[in-house]
């Protein structure tokens, strides 16, 4: 049993309210699917695909696809309109090759209610829009209502937008829009472009070994992980995940340790595209390993596993000092242990049990929490016998 689930014929996926889209050239259709891989509905598509498309992004509005036509990258942006989707721009990246790109994008809303007619809109956050630049989605409101305005005038809690709406809104009602275009480039040694799909051009390039080879990346707010303020460039590379600040490239927000290996403990499990929707980071593999052995999935279609942003317990390590005492059932050694999650960030509250082996000596205090480091310490007493002695601690993981 391989534990197939989406079932996708292409290796590009994204996750919107709970379904699963890809975008298939060989039908020329937007594919929907639910997650036990029943098909719920299939958007045809009003423009041919030549290329193979490698990554599926969505910003709330928009479906953004990456197609690598060999020596340069085609970016385009599609929305769906009266059940077809509907390509609205095409922009072509010469002399890039890459398997993964991601679309920067903000969500607020409305602080107020406004009134159709209305150009000057209160805004929850607009620190991200640019004016002359930025268009912003307006809505659903309470009738389902959607717009589309450029925005002209960013003031301090409000936006001028052009044209007038045509809708009212009311406090909280959804606003969205994207910035900037993000793409993995394996040129030159790699490279991460910094694009801009307004201007249809390349606002800085970032080169780095780090941006190479990468097959996977999406964009998402990691606020609930790493706090307020962390939406961030998600990027797969090797079994880790990596978080980065894109106002910020040198300041990566974490990184997520994944269990995309082999079963042979050493090889990696390539994934194709990830999407994240809540707590849960769904990665796109042909095949996976469950209970010790590898599977490839049948009929080569890919499927998603599953990491949570969720904090739990990966890591316990253990430390002792003095390492060495005299067994004269007199002397301690202070034994530390620095419990961690898939962040590698210290947990704090868990309670530690430390046990050992010695018919003698003996740990002093048992269980103890782990304070905000993630630290939890007690004594181990020693015995009356010289041996090596073995200590363990185990966490409890809720």
């Amino acid at each position: 049993m391989a534990y197939e689930n989406i079932r996708l014929r292409k290796r590009n996926v994204t996750m919107v309210d709970g379904y699963f889209y890809m975008m298939d050239e060989d039908t020329d259709s937007l594919i929907v699917k639910t997650d036990d891989g029943a098909q719920a509905f299939s958007y045809p598509l009003n423009s041919t695909i030549a290329n193979q498309i490698l990554s599926l992004e969505f910003d709330g509005r928009n479906f953004w696809s990456l197609e690598d036509a060999g020596t340069d990258v085609h970016i385009k942006r599609w929305y769906l309109d009266n059940y077809v989707c509907k390509l609205r721009s095409t922009d072509i990246l010469s002399s890039v090759s890459s398997e993964a790109f991601t679309v920067e994008h903000y969500h607020t809303d409305f602080s107020g209610n406004e009134s159709a007619g209305q150009t000057i809109l209160s805004v929850t956050d607009n620190s991200h829009m640019t004016a002359g630049e930025t268009v912003v989605v307006l809505g659903p409101n309470a009738a389902g209502q959607v717009e589309e305005r450029d925005v002209t005038i960013v003031g301090a809690g409000d936006i001028t937008v052009s044209p007038a709406i045509d809708y009212s809104y009311s406090t909280n009602d959804p606003i969205s829009y994207y910035t900037r275009v993000w793409v993995f480039d394996d040129n030159t040694g790699g490279r991460l472009i910094k694009y801009n799909p307004y201007t249809s051009s390349i606002v800085t390039t970032s080169g780095g070994g780090e941006y190479a080879d990468v097959k996977a990346a999406t964009f998402y707010d990691m606020s609930d992980v790493f706090g307020a303020g962390s939406d961030a460039i998600c990027y797969v590379k090797t079994t880790n995940t990596l978080f980065m600040d894109p106002s910020d490239l040198e300041n990566s927000f974490g990184s997520l340790a994944m269990d995309n290996v082999e079963d042979d403990q050493a090889t990696v499990i390539d994934i194709y595209d990830i999407t994240i929707e809540g707590d849960n980071i769904y990665r796109l593999q042909l095949k996976a390993t469950y209970y010790g052995q590898t599977y490839t999935f049948s009929d080569s279609t890919y499927n998603y596993q599953l990491s949570t942003s969720e904090s739990f317990i990966t890591s316990i390590s253990l430390a002792a000092d003095p390492a060495i005492l005299p067994a004269n059932g007199v002397n301690n050694s202070t034994i530390t242990a620095i419990v961690k999650d898939q962040f590698n960030l210290p947990i704090a509250s868990k309670s530690v049990y430390f046990t050992d082996d010695d018919a003698n000596g003996y740990i002093t205090v048992s269980p103890v929490s782990t304070n905000a480091y993630g630290v939890a310490q007690t004594t181990y007493k020693a015995g009356t016998t010289a041996r090596e002695v073995k200590i363990t601690a185990t966490a409890q993981q809720t």
